[in-house]
């Protein structure tokens, strides 16, 4: 309070200062002498009618016509000048130092001045409130936070912290409380206690958990964003447990992000074909895989499995014409566990199955939890996106999906929101098997599309959609915008570039093609 009192008379004193030194500055000071001013005029019209005649823009008659007007007008202003006292009107002035006038205008401005604003801000301000600092204030909304989770996280978290601090050598303890904070979407905590973790040097499957839990939590920090950190901690993680599921996938991620989509899907075909049919991670896998197939045009079969390691090493990733035989079905058609080694081997389990039973328990509990307080309050949109996370996290994908619905419900103009519920309907569908995406698919993106014009993804469904319905002119529309967004030698850029000619046209003879630049 006594710094703001500080600031408040600091610059009410410099504003002070701006506004009298004008008054303060023009004491005492002559006023300039009308007469010369006009003689020094004079001379330069003179020096003009000159100018103009060496120019041939005045003839001789015509510039000494004006000389003689200049000079009666000298004669003029010399008489003025040298008769003060006829005409006081033009004659030199002194500007008193302080007049009547002068020193009430001081005093208004240093006095009242200050005094009123003081006025206005005790009647509109509150100068009893107390101070909030910065650190309490973030204390304060920490709190908020740890009273918004459930109990059983609450109390797993305390219990973790106190254990740290008794034991802060045991990598299990840090690692365990990481996991708790990213379940409790604290990242910035869980990246801090599995840095101590990987501070004390674990060793083989303890490492491979520490490191790929630490890749985790830094993507969520950076928004989805893979950073060059985040991946080198995912292939340190493989050098520790080669088969770590999570490990893998995230760099067919950070792939897809560097803008090779061919080397994505070498590593995710590598990991399904290392990976059981019923591996948890199997529909997800399937889901990103498609789609990143789909958008750039390119059959998943026709890229050669390669795993993370052997491309660090230097091996070139590899694509054939001709699939191998039977190729074509190995994506979630994986052999018994017996019969291949497992993506998940003891070091490298998927993401939740390092946890303990009470821990998954408490996972659980915090899910469900959220969801009933989301029925007393269901206008909260960050919960429903929280809950639709934790469901995808769990595969319960068409809850998911429902969750991600009511939060773009409550959120109809945020095109973010809007693209997620999407996600998740594509999500939820091929989990099924479904080939094809669901209606609701089609109304998201044509609510993305009435915001984001050139959104890419709302500009080719929209097309297929109306390419379905045999609104052809339409497809053809927004999918020649689409084409105008996507470089010529990218792969999708055929792809949409060939399902656009393919359209039929209006005065076009049945079954004919047509060919557009």
């Amino acid at each position: 309070m006594i710094l703001l009192w500080l600031l408040v008379i600091l610059l009410t004193l410099m504003v002070l200062a701006l506004l009298v030194w004008p008054l303060l500055r023009h004491g005492g000071q002559a006023a300039p002498d009308r007469a010369s001013y006009d003689l020094t005029v004079y001379r330069d019209q003179l020096g003009e009618i000159d100018r103009d005649v060496a120019r041939g823009l005045l003839s001789p008659d015509q510039a000494e016509s004006a000389r003689l007007e200049i000079q009666r007008r000298m004669l003029g202003a010399a008489g003025s000048g040298a008769a003060g006292d006829v005409a006081p009107s033009v004659a030199p002035t002194t500007v008193p130092a302080l007049t009547l006038s002068r020193p009430a205008s001081l005093i208004g401005i240093g006095i009242l001045l200050p005094l009123g604003a003081l006025a206005v801000y005790l009647m509109l301000g509150s100068p009893g409130l107390p101070g909030q600092p910065h650190a309490e204030r973030i204390a304060r909304e920490e709190q908020r936070l740890m009273a918004s989770l459930p109990a059983a996280v609450r109390d797993r978290i305390a219990s973790l912290s106190e254990a740290v601090e008794a034991d802060p050598d045991d990598v299990g303890l840090w690692l365990q409380l990481g996991r708790v904070h990213r379940v409790a979407e604290q990242h910035d905590k869980a990246v801090e206690a599995l840095e101590r973790a990987r501070a004390l040097g674990p060793v083989g499957a303890e490492k491979a958990a520490v490191l790929a839990e630490l890749a985790e939590s830094l993507i969520m920090t950076h928004d989805g964003a893979i950073t060059e950190r985040i991946r080198a901690l995912f292939v340190e993680t493989l050098r520790a447990a080669p088969g770590d599921p999570r490990a893998r996938f995230y760099l067919g991620v950070a792939a897809v992000q560097a803008g090779d989509p061919v080397k994505a899907i070498a590593i995710w075909r590598d990991l399904a074909m290392t990976s059981a049919a019923d591996a948890s991670w199997m529909p997800m896998l399937r889901q990103n895989m498609g789609m990143v197939a789909e958008e750039n045009g390119i059959a998943p079969a026709s890229v050669t499995p390669l795993h993370p390691l052997r491309i660090e090493a230097g091996e070139a990733v590899t694509r054939r014409d001709v699939p191998a035989p039977g190729e074509e079905e190995e994506e979630g058609a994986a052999a018994p566990a017996s019969d291949r080694p497992r993506a998940g081997a003891d070091a490298a389990r998927a993401p939740g199955q390092g946890l303990s039973a009470d821990d998954r328990a408490m996972i659980e509990g915090m899910v469900e939890g959220l969801a009933a307080r989301l029925e007393d309050d269901p206008d909260d949109a960050e919960g429903w996106q929280r809950l639709a996370r934790s469901y995808r996290v769990m595969g319960r994908l068409d809850e998911a999906a429902e969750a991600m619905g009511r939060a773009a419900a409550l959120r109809p103009d945020d095109v973010a929101v809007l693209l997620a519920h999407a996600d998740a309907l594509i999500a939820a569908a091929r989990a099924k098997g479904a080939t094809e995406p669901p209606e609701a698919v089609y109304d998201v993106f044509e609510a993305v599309l009435k915001q984001q014009p050139d959104n890419p993804n709302a500009l080719y469904f929209v097309g297929r959609a109306a390419a379905e319905s045999g609104a052809f002119d339409r497809a053809r529309e927004l999918w020649s915008r689409l084409l105008a967004l996507i470089p010529p030698d990218e792969p999708a850029h055929a792809s949409v570039r060939q399902q656009r000619d393919a359209l039929p046209r209006a005065d076009a003879p049945a079954g004919a093609e047509t060919e557009e630049p």
